[in-house]
């Protein structure tokens, strides 16, 4: 992004949570923290907050829609895993149980 835009952000982007966090990482390209890295996303995501207002985005197919600053009170929803599933997160469980002792030469 060139100076002009990142000028524009700071005198036109709304105030709102993400937007010194964007300026930061179109300026410094440093690698942000977790939550950082969200606040940025969902504010460049929502249009630097245009219309001015702060809602939910609503947009809950988003993997980062749980950490949204402005979503509303809904409950983050646990996955249900199938049989399968549940079958193979517990394979790669005991894998990296296994990897984790022999790399540190307990087997």
């Amino acid at each position: 992004m060139d100076a002009k835009e990142i000028t524009w952000i700071k005198k036109h982007g709304k105030k709102a949570q993400g937007k010194n966090e964007y300026i930061e990482y179109l300026e410094s390209c440093i690698k942000l923290s977790f939550k950082k890295a969200i606040l940025a996303n969902c504010y460049q995501c929502m249009g630097f907050y245009g219309s001015g207002k702060r809602d939910d985005c609503e947009i809950v197919d988003c993997p980062l829609y749980p950490y949204m600053p402005y979503r509303r009170g809904i409950e983050k929803v646990k996955k249900v895993l199938s049989e399968k599933q549940q079958e193979s997160v517990q394979k790669l469980v005991t894998f990296r149980s296994v990897a984790r002792k022999t790399a540190s030469g307990k087997i």
